[in-house]
């Protein structure tokens, strides 16, 4: 659907230590709020049918949020804004195996983050890419060992591992702290850097925090479509 996507392959844990995650997150559903202000890094968890609602969620994806929201303040002096609440709670139209196993492109490995994200464009009225804001999608829905995610153009498109992550059960949380940063350099305009050179753009995001952008990446980041969303 969305060819400036980058992809990431899908795995699951890295031996890192974990670090203490941000309370205070809350969540709304589908329609109870007005679009929030352009400009804004908008965040939604997709709830299949078939999967009941779970407060550590939208909660723990809000708490990964809030740490990359930090930690692009440390390392570019500026950051993105999050709305308030910070996550959107989206109830899917379909069962979870249905955005497992419907076809959406050639490559099993995109279905479930582009059937959420069409969903997801049509429930909220979004663009890919979107000049609005930078659309951060989530779903409780994987085909195990095939389902991944990516960012690029605007959009990071995560599936249910990662959610799983945010929620605290999936292993350390800087794991998860650094996919996030990861990906938002993609929807931000960066590409994929060399696969250990210390920055969160390479496999170095599985030492978070202890990786760090390049002067030439915060460079790219400023300079790029969405720079002035960073205040």
């Amino acid at each position: 659907m969305n060819p400036s996507l980058s992809r990431r392959s899908a795995i699951r844990l890295g031996a890192l230590a974990g670090a203490a995650p941000v309370v205070g997150a809350t969540a709304f559903a589908t329609g109870a709020q007005a679009a929030p202000p352009n400009g804004t890094v908008r965040v939604y968890w997709l709830r299949p049918t078939d999967v009941p609602d779970d407060s550590r969620y939208p909660d723990g994806i809000a708490s990964v949020m809030y740490e990359s929201q930090r930690y692009y303040r440390q390392e570019l002096g500026v950051t993105f804004t999050l709305n308030n609440p910070v996550v959107e709670v989206a109830a899917g139209d379909h069962p979870r195996a249905w955005y497992e196993n419907t076809p959406n492109g050639s490559d099993q490995y995109w279905w479930v983050v582009f059937n959420m994200q069409q969903e997801l464009i049509r429930k909220f009225g979004l663009r890919a890419p979107d000049s609005r804001w930078i659309n951060v999608g989530e779903i409780s829905a994987e085909k195990t060992n095939v389902s991944g995610g990516g960012g690029g153009g605007g959009w990071v498109i995560l599936s249910g591992h990662d959610a799983d992550g945010a929620a605290g059960i999936n292993g350390p949380m800087n794991r998860w702290y650094g996919g996030m940063v990861h990906e938002l350099g993609h929807a931000l305009g960066l590409p994929d850097s060399t696969s250990t050179d210390g920055t969160p753009m390479s496999a170095s995001f599985y030492n978070y925090p202890n990786c760090h952008f390049s002067a030439d990446q915060k460079r790219r980041i400023l300079a790029g479509p969405y720079g002035s969303f960073l205040k």
